[in-house]
C-alpha cells in the first residue's frame, strides 16, 4: 500500500510541476499579447482623439497606464500585471507616446524579465512599428 501511495504521490508531483510551468508560460504569453494590444490601443486613441496618447509602465505598482490629454486628466486605462514580470532597469524607455500624426515620439527598447526569461519589446520611429522578441 505504501508503494502505491508513493507512486501516486510522485505522479501527482510531476503533474503539478508540469502544470505550473505551463500555467506560468500561458501567463507570460498573455501579458505579451496584452501589452502589444495596449500599444495598438494607444495608437488608435491617438487617431480617435487627434491628440497625443501615452502608454506608461509603472514599475512599482505593476501597472500599464494609458493616458490621452483630450480625454481628460484621468487615466484612460489602468491594467495590473503580475508581480513576477519586471521591467528591467537597462530599458531605454518606460513609455510609448503616439503623436497626432500617429507616429511614435521616441523610439527605444523595453526589457522585461518574466520567470528568468528576457523579453525585448522594441518601438521604432514611424507609424507605430512594435516588435517583440523572446
Amino acid at each position: 500500500m505504501l508503494l502505491v501511495l508513493t507512486i501516486t504521490m510522485l505522479i501527482s508531483l510531476i503533474g503539478i510541476t508540469l502544470g505550473k510551468s505551463h500555467m506560468d508560460r500561458q501567463l507570460e504569453d498573455r501579458f505579451i499579447k496584452q501589452l502589444k494590444a495596449d500599444i495598438e490601443l494607444t495608437q488608435a486613441l491617438s487617431f480617435r482623439y487627434q491628440d497625443y496618447a501615452t502608454l506608461t509602465i509603472v514599475q512599482g505598482l505593476n501597472e500599464v497606464r494609458i493616458k490621452v490629454p483630450a480625454h481628460g486628466n484621468k487615466d484612460y486605462l489602468v491594467r495590473k500585471y503580475p508581480t513576477n514580470i519586471q521591467l528591467l532597469p537597462y530599458s531605454t524607455i518606460q513609455s510609448v507616446t503616439y503623436t497626432k500624426e500617429l507616429t511614435v515620439q521616441k523610439s527605444g527598447t523595453m526589457y522585461f524579465s518574466i520567470n528568468n526569461r528576457i523579453v525585448k519589446l522594441t518601438v521604432y520611429l514611424g507609424e507605430g512599428r512594435v516588435q517583440i522578441e523572446q
